[in-house]
This record gives structure tokens, C-alpha cells and sequence, in this order.
């Protein structure tokens, strides 16, 4: 009898795993150059060869007519390329851009973007520096061309204070320093949304699952075995029971979501990859079956709830650990990048609103199949803003992708060098992110979104819409 149920208990932890971890795509592009956008021949110089940044440090700290302080940025260009006026930025670490004091160029009808002014040979800009210490560090982007017809991606610096000498140089710009934003011991628990295990990416509840039901088991056996009751049995009946009353309570709490877009809805319920389970409600009715099927067994009550405490007392905790703390405001990464329009987005201009992001690659099986559900909620809530960024694949791809699927241009992004991944620390697609307004990071969700899981995770950063 033994093998029999150990068989099923490890059927059941795969269809678990298999559901809540199985939208998760390890982050590899088969056959696909992220290198670069462009290809074309060695006889071009690498960005950093054509466009030159003079290394940064006391040199650069400058004093205007009026005494203040300025950043001196200088740029040699190698014969041949040219750098765009339009494109040079500089904004601070809330994303908040700095006034740049840049020369007139050289005009330049461009096959990029047109009527353009342009610097060949060297360039020379300065800015005021700011004086609040939340204001550092500075994020610098510039954009060139070679005269061959070869465009570079936007090229992105960060300048911080201790590069300039600014804390330890004497007369220079006092940095007003702001409250600490150092994460408290809540903070420092938190589980993070998946673990890399080789090629493979999990989510840590699956994982929490997973330990769950082995350590129950285990002391379901070594119960039966001291008092020859068959706890193994009535902990099995009572898991299964708990896992059904989990997914309907879960279907039921968002019925609309699932009854909306039939027939596929009804499919929908019993596709569990979306990872929806009431925790609270299948544990209350794995616990009740447990108590009313060994009424008048003590042995048998006692070691089922025993093995029942052990597994529930993983669930909770890793549950806890993963949503009670406190969320903190966490600054969106300084990528600029270039969306389907051809037009280059600072990431962090999107701060201030609530905020969807989702990486996504046209590779990944799972993400083509939520894309609907996400374009659909983005016209539902105009309130929030959905950004999608590709992951390591050229623009060709990319825009052929969109000719099948209607996604606002504006809003895709192009990541050929995965910076995003590397930001959020995620090597699974899809993977999507949701900040509130105020810019703190709710929820994240590492694999596939249905309509109801969206809406759930939609209602911690956003009112939802009426119906």
C-alpha cells in the first residue's frame, strides 16, 4: 500500500509543480543575436570607439558666472560618426530631467530621423549639478550615427557623486541628505518570486508546495507506523479535498473573469497555471475532512492533524514571506530604451501612475498566450499603464510579431541586451511586474496570467473598474 500512495503523492506534487511553474520559461533565445540591433561588418567601431565620454572625476566640476556649480561632459568622435543633439539626456535618480546647456550642431537631413543637428569631431556640454543627495545618481544617455548608415542603440552612463569627489572635496556642492530608504527586517525575509534550479525557473510557492506535501507525508508514515492507523489514506483524501476547495473558492471569489470570455472561460477553471488557489479556504476544508472522517479515533485524529500542522505550518509561512511585507518604494531601473515607434523611453518617466510591466519574448509559447488578456485589461483600465518589454530579440522580430498581435507601439520596448532581466534578477519568461502609483512594487508574477489572476493582482495597485 505504501508505493501505491507514495506513486499518487508524487503524481500530485508534479501536477502542482507542473501548473504553478510550468508558464515559466527559462530566459534563452535560441538562435537570436542580443548583441546588437545592427549588423554590419567589422569595419565599424564599437559605440564606446566611435563616441569617446572623457572619464569623469574633479576635472568635470566647473563654476559658473553666478558661482554655481556645473557638470562638464566632453565627447571625442571618431572620424566618420556623429553624435544627435536631440538625443542627449540627463536626469536624475527620480527620473526628473536636467538642463542641459548644449551647442547648436551641424544640420543634417538623417535616414533615422530625419532633419537633424548633429556634432562631428568633439562635443562639449555642461549642466547645473543638484544639490539634494535623492537627486544622484545621474543617469546620462547619448545617440550616434556613422556616416555608413549604421544607428546605434542609445548609449546610457551613471554618474555618481563619488566620481565627481563630491563627498570628500572641500567647497563643492553640500548633498542635503534624505531620509534612509533601507529596508527593514521585514524586507530582508521577503522570498523572492522564483529560484533558478539549472535550466529551470520556479516559482517559490510551488517550491513551498512541494516541501509542504513531502514533509506532511513523511509524517503521515512514521504516524502510521507507531500507532498502525491508515493516516497516509485520510492525509492524502484530506490534501486532494483541500487543493479542490482552494480552486474553487479562488474561481469563485473571481467568477466574472472566468465566465466572461466563454466558452474558454469554463476550460480556464480547471487550468490551474495561473497559480489560483484560496490558501485559507483549502486548508480550512482539508483540516474539516480530517476532523469528521476520524471521529472517534484518537490515534488516527492525532497523527493526520500532526502531519496536516506540518505541511499547512510551510504554506503559511512562506505565504507570509511573500505577502505581508510592508511593500517599499523602489525606483524603476534607469533604462532607456527604444520602443516599436523608433522613439528612445526613459524608463522611469512612467513613475507616478500605477504600472504594469511585463517581459516577454515571441519565442515564449506562454507569453504570445496571455498577450490578449493583457492588451484586453489595458483598454479596461486606461488608469494604468502596461509597458511590455521584449527580451534579447531584434526589432524585425518584434515588429513582425505585432502585425498579428494589436499592441500600442508606443508602449513596447525593445531590451536586445536583457537589461531588464538582470534589474529585476529574473531569468523566466513571462514575468511581470505591478507598481502603484506611488512607486512601489505590489506583486509580481512569474509565469502565465489569466484574466482572474490579472484582475488580482490589478486590484492591489488600481481601483477596479466598474461593471
Amino acid at each position: 500500500m505504501l508505493l501505491p500512495r507514495l506513486a499518487a503523492a508524487a503524481l500530485l506534487s508534479a501536477s502542482l509543480l507542473t501548473g504553478l511553474a510550468g508558464a515559466a520559461e527559462p530566459l534563452q533565445v535560441p538562435g537570436l543575436s542580443s548583441s546588437s540591433l545592427l549588423n554590419h561588418g567589422d569595419e565599424v567601431l564599437a559605440s564606446d570607439q566611435a563616441f569617446v565620454l572623457e572619464s569623469l572625476g574633479q576635472s568635470a566640476i566647473k563654476t559658473g558666472a553666478n558661482q554655481q556649480q556645473l557638470l562638464q561632459l566632453r565627447w571625442t568622435i571618431a572620424p566618420g560618426y556623429y553624435l544627435y543633439r536631440d538625443q542627449l539626456k540627463l536626469s536624475d535618480a527620480q527620473g526628473q530631467p536636467l538642463a542641459l546647456e548644449i551647442p547648436a550642431g551641424e544640420t543634417l537631413s538623417d535616414a533615422f530621423f530625419g532633419t537633424v543637428q548633429v556634432f562631428h569631431q568633439t562635443l562639449s556640454v555642461q549642466a547645473p549639478l543638484p544639490p539634494k543627495a535623492e537627486q544622484w545618481p545621474l543617469q546620462l544617455q547619448w545617440q550616434g550615427c556613422a556616416q555608413v548608415g549604421v544607428c546605434y542603440p542609445p548609449q546610457t552612463q551613471t554618474i555618481s557623486a563619488q566620481q565627481l569627489g563630491l563627498e570628500s572635496a572641500q567647497g563643492t556642492t553640500s548633498l542635503t541628505s534624505a531620509p534612509s530608504s533601507e529596508p527593514g527586517w521585514q524586507q530582508s525575509l521577503a522570498l523572492p518570486p522564483s529560484v533558478l534550479i539549472g535550466p529551470l525557473a520556479l516559482p517559490t510557492m510551488a517550491l513551498a508546495v512541494f516541501l509542504a506535501l513531502f514533509l506532511s507525508q513523511w509524517w503521515a508514515r512514521r504516524q502510521q507506523l507507531r500507532s498502525g492507523q491508515p493516516v497516509e489514506a485520510l492525509l492524502l483524501r484530506a490534501t486532494l479535498l483541500g487543493l479542490l476547495a482552494a480552486r474553487l473558492t479562488y474561481v469563485g471569489w473571481w467568477w466574472r473573469e472566468y465566465l466572461e470570455p466563454l466558452p474558454a472561460g469554463l476550460l480556464q477553471i480547471i487550468d490551474i497555471r495561473d497559480g489560483g488557489f484560496n490558501l485559507w479556504a483549502g486548508l480550512l476544508a482539508a483540516l474539516g475532512w480530517a476532523l469528521w472522517r476520524s471521529r472517534g479515533q484518537t490515534l488516527l485524529r492525532r497523527g493526520t492533524l500532526q502531519a496536516l500542522a506540518a505541511g499547512a505550518l510551510i504554506l503559511i509561512a512562506a505565504h507570509a514571506l511573500r505577502t505581508w511585507t510592508e511593500p517599499q518604494k523602489q525606483p524603476l531601473p534607469a533604462l532607456s530604451l527604444v520602443n516599436a515607434s523608433a522613439q528612445t523611453v526613459d524608463l522611469r518617466s512612467y513613475q507616478g501612475q500605477p504600472l504594469v510591466i511585463n517581459l516577454w519574448a515571441t519565442w515564449c509559447p506562454h507569453c504570445r498566450r496571455e498577450m490578449p488578456v493583457l492588451a484586453q485589461a489595458q483598454k479596461e483600465h486606461p488608469g494604468v499603464r502596461f509597458v511590455w518589454i521584449n527580451q534579447g530579440e531584434d526589432a524585425q522580430a518584434v515588429l513582425r510579431y505585432l502585425q498579428t498581435m494589436q499592441l500600442p507601439p508606443d508602449q513596447v520596448l525593445l531590451d536586445p541586451q536583457q537589461q531588464a532581466s538582470q534589474h529585476w534578477r529574473q531569468r523566466g519568461l513571462p514575468s511581470t511586474y505591478f507598481y502603484d502609483g506611488q512607486g512601489r512594487l505590489r506583486s509580481t508574477r512569474m509565469g502565465e496570467l489569466s484574466r482572474a489572476s490579472l484582475a488580482e493582482h490589478l486590484a492591489g495597485i488600481s481601483p477596479l473598474p466598474a461593471p
